[in-house]
């Protein structure tokens, strides 16, 4: 299925099955994460793929348990989504790339480039619950969306996609999330993702000093990890930080401009 503005959908087959991704552009690869809602997935990015897709090789996949993907059950949210990273970069014959995280994904991009530096070139953290560790109890308390609430938001993430195409799309995650088992699989992960000892354990903040890679922060003013931009560029060895005046939570795709030029300006 072939997306407007020069955004190709594309699946690869990993050990748990089918995962879809977004891909635009050429040039240096830049592996962009999304964040939590079931209703968007990779699509969360399409509003920055095509300003960031003029300058890099952009691919956006649903992470590990997302619609329309395949899924398993007894998900550990936190390493699975991590290694699932690794698997995609491999998949694809990446053996690095810059990496871009916004919300939840922002944790996974953080905890990835951790775990394996080596594969990645720059990082990009945005909205990241990650560096506080609040809890968020939302979380364990997932259900599946109605359809109307996945077509509305997918309308705003694809503005210029014909009313068929948002359709195919959303029954296809429709159809996705209503298989036996399907569900459960991506509720008891979000229960794991929701524990406040893992959201302790897999804090960023003890592994931030340790991170040597460029690091660059995008963060938005009314997002409540604003209040610890000089403790992130304090503990990181090698960072900067851009924050987004009129900017929350979602600066990704409700201040496009602002951070696709953050974005390049660091990644060069």
């Amino acid at each position: 299925m072939t997306t407007t503005s020069a955004i190709s959908t594309h699946e690869v087959t990993l050990t748990h099955g089918k995962t879809r991704y977004l891909e635009a552009g050429s040039g240096h690869p830049l592996l962009l994460i999304h964040g939590v809602a079931i209703a968007g997935g990779a699509d969360d990015w399409r509003p920055a793929i095509e300003p960031l897709s003029a300058h890099y090789r952009v691919i956006a996949p649903d992470s590990l348990g997302w619609p329309p993907g395949d899924t398993y059950a007894h998900m550990d949210a936190f390493p699975y989504l991590t290694d699932h990273m690794r698997e995609f970069q491999d998949a694809l014959g990446l053996t690095s790339s810059h990496v871009a995280g916004a919300t939840m994904g922002g944790w996974i991009a953080g905890l990835f480039a951790y775990e394996s530096p080596e594969r990645v070139d720059k990082l990009v953290m945005t909205g990241n619950p990650g560096f506080h560790g609040a809890g968020n109890a939302r979380l364990a308390n997932v259900e599946m969306p109605a359809e109307d609430r996945v077509r509305d938001a997918l309308r705003k993430q694809m503005p210029g996609a014909s009313d068929a195409e948002v359709d195919d799309l959303v029954r296809a995650k429709i159809a996705k999330m209503s298989e036996p088992g399907y569900m459960d699989a991506f509720s008891n992960m979000m229960r794991t993702m929701a524990n406040v000892d893992n959201r302790a354990r897999f804090n960023l903040l003890r592994r931030l000093p340790s991170m040597k890679m460029p690091i660059l922060f995008v963060i938005g003013r009314g997002d409540p990890s604003s209040e610890h931009v000089d403790k992130l560029l304090s503990i990181t060895p090698n960072a900067r930080a851009v924050v987004i005046d009129d900017g929350a939570h979602q600066v990704h795709y409700e201040n496009v401009d602002q951070f696709a030029k953050a974005l390049v300006d660091f990644l060069g």
